[in-house]
C-alpha cells in the first residue's frame, strides 16, 4: 500500500474532472461494468428540526438557535445557515464543537445525532450547513474551494476553509464564548472538508480533530497532484508542519471495507490509496507519518478502527465525539 504512494510514480498535473455526482466519493474514471452499472443512491429529502425540537421539549435541555450569515468578503455573496446548540448547563467557557455536515448538505441529521453528546460532554454544539445553491460542487464544499475547475488557484477568501472560520468568529461573537479554537468532525464528505481543511490551513484554530471514513485522501506528499496530492499546491512547510502536529484521529468503521460501495471513487488516483474506504484511511495516516519523519517534525495523527460499524455516522458519531472531547462530563 505504501509504495504507490511514497514516491514510486511520477506526480500528475491537474486535469478538471467531470461532476458526475455531489459526493465527495464521485464515480469517475471508471471501467464500462463496473461502477457505472451500479445503482445511484436516492437523495435523502432534507429533515425537518422536529426529531431536535421534540427531543429538546421532552427533556427540558438547552438552548437550540439558528444563525443566518452572509460572507461579503467573496466574489459572489455565498449564505451559511448554523445550528447552534447550548447545553442546559451552558456556561461561556464550554469547549466548541463544530460538525460538518455530509453529502446531503442538511444540518438537521448532524444536530439529531450529536445534540444528546453536547449534553453529555458538555460543550457548544455547532452545525454549519453549506448550501448547493451557495456551494454548488464537490470543489466547492468538500475540497475547499481552494481550485476552479478550470485549474486556478482561488484567493484564501474564496475558501469554504475560510468560511468556516467566520462561523466560528460569529458564533463566538453571539454568545460570548471564551473559546479561541474549536473541535471538529466530519464524516465521509465531511471528513473530506476536515482532513482537507488541516493541510490547507495549518489548523491553527483546531483544538482537536476526527475524520470519519472519507472515500480518499489528500495525500501530504509529492506523488500525486491536487485533489490527490500536495504536489502542486503552494503549501508551505511550516504549515504541513503544523498540519501534522495537530491531533487528530481518522476514524474508520470496521465494515467500511466493501470495493463495491455505491459512491467509491475509482479512478486510477484513489484505488492507488487502496481498495476500500477503510484501506484507504489506514493508507493516508501511513503517508502523513512518512512525510513527518521527512521533515522531522511532531506527529499527532493516528487511526482508530471502531468495530461492527460501517459507513454511518450516526453509529459511528459517539466514538468521535469520545476521541474530541475526552471522558463524559455529565455528573
Amino acid at each position: 500500500m505504501a509504495q504507490t504512494a511514497t514516491g514510486q510514480q511520477r506526480s500528475r498535473t491537474y486535469q478538471p474532472e467531470p461532476e458526475k455526482t455531489e459526493t465527495g466519493d464521485a464515480q469517475l474514471g471508471v471501467k464500462p461494468g463496473t461502477a457505472a452499472s451500479r445503482p445511484k443512491r436516492a437523495r435523502r429529502r432534507t429533515s425537518k428540526p422536529a426529531a431536535t425540537t421534540r427531543l429538546l421539549e421532552e427533556r427540558k435541555l438547552g438552548k437550540l438557535c439558528v444563525l443566518q450569515m452572509q460572507l461579503e468578503a467573496t466574489k459572489k455573496k455565498k449564505n451559511i445557515k448554523t445550528l447552534v446548540y447550548l447545553p442546559g448547563r451552558f456556561t461561556p467557557d464550554m469547549p466548541v464543537g463544530i460538525i460538518m455536515h455530509g453529502v446531503t448538505r442538511d444540518a438537521w441529521p448532524y444536530m439529531d445525532s450529536w445534540v444528546g453528546l453536547a449534553e453529555q460532554y458538555g460543550f457548544v454544539l455547532v452545525v454549519p450547513e453549506f448550501s448547493r445553491t451557495s456551494w454548488r460542487t464537490t470543489y466547492a464544499y468538500n475540497l475547499g474551494n481552494v481550485r476552479a475547475r478550470n485549474g486556478k488557484d482561488r484567493a484564501s477568501r474564496e475558501w469554504s476553509f475560510t468560511a468556516l472560520d467566520t462561523v466560528f468568529d460569529a458564533v463566538r461573537d453571539a454568545f460570548s464564548l471564551e473559546a479561541d479554537r474549536f473541535h471538529i468532525y466530519g464524516h465521509s464528505a465531511g471528513a473530506q472538508f476536515v482532513h482537507r481543511y488541516i493541510l490547507h490551513t495549518g489548523a491553527g484554530r483546531v483544538e482537536r480533530a476526527v475524520a470519519s471514513n472519507a472515500g480518499w485522501y489528500m495525500l501530504p506528499c509529492d506523488t500525486f497532484a491536487f485533489p490527490y496530492g500536495i504536489s502542486d499546491l503552494a503549501i508551505g512547510e511550516k504549515t504541513l508542519k503544523d498540519a501534522l502536529d495537530t491531533p487528530l484521529t481518522i476514524l474508520l468503521g470496521e465494515k467500511d471495507d466493501d470495493p463495491n460501495s455505491i459512491d467509491l471513487r475509482l479512478t486510477e488516483e484513489a484505488m492507488a490509496q487502496g481498495p476500500h474506504r477503510l484501506a484507504r484511511g489506514l493508507n493516508f495516516v501511513e503517508i502523513a507519518q512518512a512525510a513527518a519523519v521527512r521533515l522531522d517534525c511532531a506527529f499527532r495523527w493516528h487511526s482508530r478502527i471502531v468495530p461492527r460499524v460501517g459507513h454511518s455516522d450516526r453509529s459511528i458519531a459517539p466514538y468521535a465525539c469520545a476521541a474530541l472531547f475526552g471522558p463524559s462530563r455529565r455528573p
